[in-house]
């Protein structure tokens, strides 16, 4: 079993999260009510450099990896945990393929996607990746005050596609704070991309992954 080492460099990002920018929800919008794929209002972003079509939540704005950091300087109140948002962004502008940043300011959630390699993944390659995100999650909590608490973790292959999701609570218990981390590896079509949402609680957020067409 080999995984590519852009797949392992975005489980390392993934685990470089502060709860700081996302501590408070401005409001609840619809998309976070979602129960299944047939109720869900969105709009299409088309990315025209990869031939992806994205289905996401109306809220959501695409931004620029400086007009992104500009509205983290807005939002973050810790100095400390901005830069390890700041890390998280270099990390994923390093990797091989493009990037993508989206972000809903109705409920400060935001969601990144990086195009990589096509690495198909298996149910095996699933488990490990699970173990090198714990794994660098244990080593970060004994290094901050952020606590990692796995939600769900599920592997799905139909044949044509395969995905990988995980979803994890992160907790800074000093400040009284919390975020939830959504996961996505998703290979289909000879395409391979790797997708994070965080918003300030957990969202069931499979229709709009069901929409998007690789």
């Amino acid at each position: 079993m080999v995984l590519r080492k852009s797949i392992v460099v975005f489980l390392f990002i993934c685990c470089l999260f502060s709860t700081s920018c996302l501590e408070v929800a401005k409001g609840i919008t619809d998309w976070t009510q979602i129960e299944d794929i047939e109720t869900i209002d969105g709009k299409t972003h088309y990315l025209g450099d990869d031939g992806i079509k994205l289905f996401l939540p109306t809220s959501f704005n695409r931004y620029s990896t400086i007009d992104y950091l500009k509205l983290l300087d807005s939002l973050a109140t810790d100095n400390k945990e901005l830069e390890i948002e700041r890390t998280r962004l270099k990390h994923m502008r390093e990797m091989e393929g493009n990037h993508y940043i989206y972000f809903d300011d109705a409920v400060n959630a935001t969601y990144t996607l990086n195009t990589v390699p096509f690495t198909p993944i298996s149910r095996q390659d699933a488990k490990f990746l699970l173990g090198i995100i714990r794994q660098n999650q244990e080593e970060l909590s004994q290094n901050s005050d952020l606590d990692y608490t796995k939600i769900t973790a599920k592997h799905n292959d139909n044949g044509k596609t395969q995905v990988f999701k995980a979803i994890f609570k992160i907790e800074n218990k000093k400040l009284e704070q919390q975020a939830f981390q959504h996961a996505y590896f998703i290979s289909s079509n000879k395409k391979t991309v790797l997708i994070n949402l965080m918003a300030p609680f957990e969202v069931y957020f499979d229709p709009f992954i069901e929409k998007m067409i690789l």
